[in-house]
């Protein structure tokens, strides 16, 4: 908890009574915090309800049918609910108004005006804090064919996705039983449900989306070692990577378990029990052993071509090291490459003459086009998105004057823009959290929030002015081009004349 939760928290416990010296707007915020989770708990309960009465028969069956015994069915407060229109009636009848329960993201609104349940016809999984408080839900269909699979609650005041992580408040009740000497990672609350059944009892998830230094901080909370396990599929991905670098700066031991390929832990739970996660979770690698080999198995190391791509690409992975660190590791691309120790070695002390890179694989400066893939990415994107990463990371150095519609061309960044100039407007802080329920592009919102995680902080405010920089000499030429363009194509000498005194002030800016 922050210091003025365990304060209050301590307070309600001993029956005191603290003086507060709250504006009108932190009451009017604790008032709404209170009356929220009052609204979340009775949802969860009724869900909870519902899943054990005839109308949650198919879903409790649904259940059943994926190993979950009764007692982790209750243990995770799983729940059902059965359509649109109970979880509404049922509120509204028990006093909640229906700005309270959009405000939680509990009910949508269709297009005839009425008021839906969020999550009709799905499985609920209650998401519950450190401090076992409800403050948001999951959902997963029953219908294979319907899509999203899996649906979250929004960011709400309760719920903000970088903070949480899935089943922390298990691990509080653990340590108070056992000491807990080290954390799994895995990406879905699933996961851990499984786990859980199958004996493993220390496992958290983040909320779908990529690790944020925040959660990293609350992981370093409760043990100094996690093993974080992706599906066999994910070890390359760059958000992958930066997840493990976040760990590690946060100051935990970062060991990467590798599941068989095509596999995910409630898989593996199911195929080979917790012995067999066990095994796995033996088998991980530390986190520069798990870097360099997944940069080897890029490469056909039969080749001399491919000995020395790998070589180069281990350069940065080398440079992060220590001395002692430097000299243990050199050996093993050495042995892996069969390169000589001392080439490798020249290599790396002539890439640390030249600026720095990120140890992450793939990050692009805004003012070179980054490699294409099947979206390519340009300049003016990358630098777009440092840019609005930035302002919502909330950075001293960030102004939101520089927040201009005509510098974003993808749709998801305008979107993006507008949120944060919204909330200038009401004097309200931008949250990551809050675009989930924004932009349709959920990859696109981890690259903004990675764009800024990817540059060393002592470099940030530099990079944010070139970011700037090149959006501004962009746009000065879009202008240009646009109106030599009018003026070959005005219809008479004054609107010619006009324009040409706008080209001019444009031009001496």
């Amino acid at each position: 908890m922050e210091y003025p939760e365990a304060i209050e928290w301590l307070a309600k416990r001993a029956k005191m009574e603290i003086p507060t010296y709250e504006t009108e707007e932190e009451k009017k915020a604790r008032a709404f915090r209170e009356k929220a989770l009052e609204v979340m708990k009775t949802a969860a309960r009724f869900y909870f309800d519902t899943l054990r009465s005839p109308k949650g028969a198919a879903a409790l069956e649904y259940l059943r049918k994926r190993g979950l015994s009764d007692q982790t069915i209750v243990e995770f407060g799983l729940g059902y609910s059965p359509d649109y229109e109970s979880l509404p009636d049922f509120l509204s009848k028990k006093g909640y108004d229906f700005k309270t329960l959009k405000d939680v993201c509990l009910v949508s609104q269709a297009a005839d005006g009425r008021h839906i349940d969020f999550f009709g016809g799905r499985v609920i999984i209650p998401i519950i804090n450190a401090r076992d408080q409800v403050i948001a839900f999951g959902g997963r269909t029953l219908e294979g064919d319907k899509l999203p699979k899996y649906k979250n609650s929004g960011g709400t005041p309760l719920f903000d996705k970088r903070r949480v992580l899935f089943g922390l408040n298990l691990i509080k009740k653990l340590q108070q039983a056992e000491t807990v000497n080290d954390l799994v990672l895995v990406e879905g609350y699933m996961d851990v449900i499984s786990l859980r059944q199958g004996g493993i009892k220390n496992a958290v998830a983040s909320m779908g989306t990529s690790l944020t230094p925040e959660q990293c901080r609350e992981l370093r909370k409760y043990a100094n070692t996690v093993y974080v396990c992706f599906d066999g599929d994910a070890a390359g991905q760059l958000a992958t990577w930066r997840s493990l670098d976040l760990l590690s700066e946060t100051g935990l031991e970062v060991r990467v378990m590798t599941l068989p390929e095509g596999l995910d832990p409630d898989d593996l739970i199911k195929k080979e029990g917790g012995q067999g996660f066990l095994k796995c979770k033996s088998d991980a690698l530390p986190l520069v052993d798990f870097k360099i080999k997944s940069l080897a198995s890029r490469y056909n190391l039969n080749t001399a071509d491919g000995k020395n791509k790998f070589a180069k690409s281990t350069l940065p992975v080398l440079a992060a090291l220590d001395p002692i660190g430097k000299d243990l590791y050199i050996k093993e691309v050495s042995k892996l490459s069969g390169l000589s120790v001392e080439s490798i070695a020249n290599s790396l002390a002539e890439a640390a003459e030249k600026p720095a890179v990120p140890s992450s694989p793939a990050v692009f400066s805004p003012k070179e086009e980054a490699p294409k893939t099947a979206t390519e990415v340009n300049a003016r994107v990358v630098a777009a998105r440092f840019l609005l990463g930035a302002a919502l990371a909330k950075k001293g150095y960030a102004k939101t004057l520089h927040i201009r519609d005509e510098f974003f061309d993808l749709d998801s960044h305008k979107k993006i823009a507008g949120y944060i100039l919204r909330c200038k407007e009401n004097n309200t802080e931008p949250r990551f959290g809050m675009l989930y329920d924004i932009v349709d592009d959920k990859a696109e919102i981890d690259k903004v929030e990675d764009a800024v995680n990817s540059v060393p902080p002592q470099e940030e405010a530099r990079y944010y002015e070139e970011c700037l920089e090149t959006l501004q000499k962009n746009e000065l030429q879009r202008r240009k081009a646009e109106l030599l363009e009018k003026i070959k194509n005005a219809s008479d000498d004054a609107e010619k004349d006009l324009l040409k005194a706008e080209l001019l002030k444009l031009l001496r800016r």
